[in-house]
């Protein structure tokens, strides 16, 4: 097997991860991990329990993604790359035929540090991934509303909208608010 992301590709080495609980080869060059389907599912079998995800405030890891394809270490077939999303601003490789996962250098330990790593098949299905759509889809539209409204009142209202969301007359504060401003 070798690295699908260094050139020359390197010949990856074992190196297993989870306290040498789950098999996973390694390339000495970018430490990234491939993770074969069997070996994972083999090492959730025997994990326990799925961890329950941290908050992202806990993962302050910013990448840049490599361009181009990426093709399977085992079996040479094209990799298609998946969002994590939920605060984690990279993607991770998956085999479209054999269905093993690549993982740059320090992913595996970023998805840990969130308990996602015992997730990680998840991350590749259409739900997760429609998620994922939606949480960008909201990021930029508050991105949009701070850059047109400015800093300034965009924290207004902000605060606006954390003391409406839970008030008990909430949608008659809206209408007073929708009336009001109608008329004027």
């Amino acid at each position: 097997m070798n690295c699908p992301v260094c050139k020359p590709s390197p010949t990856l080495e074992l190196a297993p991860l989870e306290e040498g609980k789950l098999t996973a080869r390694r390339c000495p060059n970018c430490n990234g991990h491939f993770i074969k389907s069997a070996d994972y599912w083999r090492w959730r079998a025997i994990a326990g329990d799925n961890l329950p995800a941290l908050p992202s405030s806990l993962d302050t890891r910013a990448t840049t993604e490599a361009g181009g394809l990426r093709l399977c270490p085992d079996c040479g077939h094209v990799m298609g790359r998946y969002k994590v999303g939920h605060g984690i601003g990279f993607t991770v490789d998956r085999c479209r035929n054999c269905e093993g996962a690549w993982l740059d250098g320090g992913e595996w330990e970023a998805l840990r540090v969130r308990n996602l790593h015992d997730d990680l098949p998840r991350i590749f299905d259409d739900e997760w991934q429609r998620a994922v759509k939606r949480e960008v889809q909201e990021q930029t539209t508050e991105e949009n509303f701070r850059r047109r409204l400015g800093d300034e009142d965009y924290v207004r209202v902000q605060e606006m909208r954390a003391w409406l969301d839970p008030h008990p007359k909430r949608s008659e504060l809206f209408a007073y608010l929708q009336l009001k401003y109608r008329r004027e």
